[in-house]
């Protein structure tokens, strides 16, 4: 039975490229084949421990990045971190190609992850954006190039060379999203005040939901009363400041119940809730089940 992207960390990359005969490099990297993306990958909320880079080349795919929903159509690219939490909804037939990178991967050929993806995390951005021709062409030349250089004897210096190579890969999709984001920013642009603070408040609450629960916290770093945030956040999204907040805490429970070795107490320690009576009592309110049901479902 193939399992999902989603249980795969960076220690299980060879169980990845077992199954789907890709590239793999000292269980750092891995490369795919042209894959057909399944309906059970990501169908959980979920974060990854590894940086994915996908391409989609036929059909389309519907999925959501930390509570904002995007459709990826053949010819565009996404760029996953593990800062987010993904969840596929849909699958037009897509057929995809992608890259699964670690973290020490990335610091071993002199990129700092955080350095250069982390303002992807920020409300204005999108993690997917479309590919010109001359770039699908780049990327297939560099999907080749790797392949013949991954056959070489391992005297040959191919870990290097494969290293060099993917590193271009990397700046190519850094080049694309730049190159999106000041188009994208030049129209979407908040144009009022509650578009502002909304984009404020979705960026702190990113950064702090785990340990920061009330609304209360999000005003006071910005500076305004907690009824008035509530009442812009409310006027932009059509929904209160606090249920973002339970939306972002039960997707967060969500993926750490579901795909990682945690128990129920130390997801609550995680989460910050005073214990697990009022966690489990909180998780039923918002999913209909009690966090031991989710787990196992």
């Amino acid at each position: 039975m193939i399992r999902a992207f989603e249980h795969f960390t960076e220690k299980e990359l060879i169980e990845l490229a077992k199954q789907f005969n890709g590239i793999l490099i000292d269980n750092q990297l891995f490369i795919t084949e042209e894959l057909e993306l399944q309906e059970n990958f990501f169908q959980y909320p979920s974060r990854l421990d590894v940086y994915f880079l996908i391409v989609c080349l036929e059909g389309s795919f519907d999925v959501s990045v930390n509570l904002r929903d995007f459709t990826v159509k053949e010819g565009m690219a996404m760029l996953y971190t593990p800062e987010c939490i993904v969840q596929l909804h849909k699958t037009g037939k897509a057929v995809i190609r992608t890259v699964a990178i670690s973290t020490s991967f990335l610091q071993d050929i002199h990129i700092d992850p955080n350095e250069i993806f982390s303002p992807l995390i920020n409300i204005h951005e999108t993690p997917c954006w479309k590919l010109t021709e001359k770039e699908l062409e780049i990327i297939d030349n560099y999907q080749r190039l790797i392949r013949s250089v991954y056959v070489l004897p391992e005297e040959s210096y191919k870990r290097e060379i494969i290293r060099g190579l993917i590193s271009s890969v990397v700046y190519l999709f850094v080049h694309v999203w730049k190159r999106e984001s000041v188009m994208a920013g030049r129209n979407n642009m908040p144009k009022d005040r509650a578009a502002r603070h909304f984009a404020q408040f979705m960026t702190l609450l990113h950064k702090h939901h785990c340990q920061e629960h009330y609304v209360s916290f999000y005003a006071l770093e910005m500076n305004i009363t907690p009824k008035y945030l509530s009442s812009l956040i409310k006027k932009h999204s059509g929904k209160s400041a606090a249920q973002w907040i339970d939306e972002y805490l039960i997707l967060e429970a969500k993926s750490l119940l579901k795909y990682s070795d945690k128990s129920i107490k130390e997801v609550v320690s995680d989460l910050n809730f005073s214990d697990s009576s009022f966690f489990s009592k909180y998780f039923k309110k918002h999913t209909g089940m009690t966090p031991t049901e989710y787990k196992r479902k």
